[in-house]
């Protein structure tokens, strides 16, 4: 597995967590007929978060860099539009003042911020084929120490460390 989709998969773990925990804070700071968690919610935001894991960690980089963009790019246009953009009691400009209201502003500004890292890995994912760690040779493996000998007339290569001809 390449680190571009580890790093995904991280965010995704993290988003996750963070979305849950909004949840609960935005019952916190809204006023009383909307102040309860939603179950539906939550079961949903973390089927849809397994969903993209399991299509991250199984599926070619392309398919799993296409998820990831679709994802967060629909969770990001939820969080701009809902904290942003739409004039409701969750808005970060319009949120009642309390206790909670400092720790939901941050919550909203760590899932824009982890939706924009998903956004950016799931890009990199898609945009074409990444090496895999294991394939790369070493800083001490015999290729990187081997450099072509350019004025002479055999062909091969000269080892740096000994200067014999391989």
């Amino acid at each position: 597995m390449t680190k571009a989709r580890t790093l995904a998969l991280m965010v995704v773990a993290a988003h996750c967590i963070v979305a849950i925990w909004h949840l609960f804070l935005a019952a916190r700071v809204l006023p009383a007929p909307n102040n309860s968690v939603s179950w539906l919610a939550i079961i949903l935001i973390t089927s849809g978060h397994v969903v993209v894991s399991i299509l991250l960690w199984k599926l070619s980089d392309k398919v799993a860099g296409f998820a990831s963009v679709i994802f967060f790019l629909a969770a990001m246009s939820a969080d701009l539009y809902e904290h942003f953009l739409h004039a409701s009691l969750n808005n970060v400009f319009m949120v009642a003042r309390g206790d909670w209201t400092a720790i939901f502003n941050v919550s909203v500004f760590i899932l824009l911020a982890l939706e924009i890292v998903g956004l950016l890995l799931g890009t990199f994912l898609l945009g074409g084929r990444t090496r895999n760690n294991k394939s790369t040779p070493g800083p001490k493996s015999k290729f990187s120490k081997q450099s072509p000998k350019l004025f002479s007339g055999r062909v091969g290569y000269v080892d740096d460390d000994f200067g014999e001809i391989v």
